[in-house]
């Protein structure tokens, strides 16, 4: 074989590539930079989840709330904490606690029942289920106090508050 072959290859162009040593380095260096990422971006993704079912709850308790104003009576929100569910209350003028799928005075009409995920856990005040009702002005009845359903997961908690004029919040 003639010299210019071997240093270009069998077609006379140049061979392209990397050396072994240099694929090593840049396999390594990938790891390193995950071993700093992926537990960076887990944490994110935890948090982001904490607050997704945070806003999911809020935006719960905020559909209750827009459906008293509708309806022109008290409609109650409630959190079922042996079944992790929670959603729209119709039985009695404060709800049984138990959320249910349809209103009795509309059977027509079905609600959805949600539940909490389960890497998320809840604190309630005093450890009683929670039941928000809100009056056909959209606000808590009076004597009512604000309410604050604690969410945590992972060592992360975000705080859902309703006060007494009705105004939920997210921290």
């Amino acid at each position: 074989m003639n010299k210019s072959v071997k240093e270009h290859g069998r077609r006379g162009v140049p061979e392209a590539g990397f050396s072994m040593v240099e694929v090593t380095v840049v396999i390594l260096l990938v790891g390193i930079i995950m071993a700093f990422v992926l537990p960076k971006v887990n944490d994110a993704v935890k948090a982001y989840n904490l607050r997704s079912t945070a806003d999911h709850l809020a935006e719960r308790l905020s559909a209750v709330r827009a459906l008293a104003l509708a309806k022109n009576q008290n409609v109650t929100f409630s959190f079922n904490n042996s079944s992790r569910q929670y959603g729209f209350d119709f039985t009695g003028t404060s709800g049984d606690g138990v959320p249910d799928m349809a209103d009795p005075s509309n059977p027509s009409m079905s609600y959805f029942l949600e539940t909490l995920p389960s890497e998320v856990s809840t604190t309630f005040p005093n450890n009683a289920p929670i039941k928000v009702t809100f009056n056909s002005r959209g606000e808590m009845p009076i004597g009512a106090s604000e309410q604050v359903i604690t969410l945590r997961s992972y060592n992360r908690s975000v705080l859902v508050r309703i006060n007494l004029r009705g105004r939920i919040t997210v921290e």
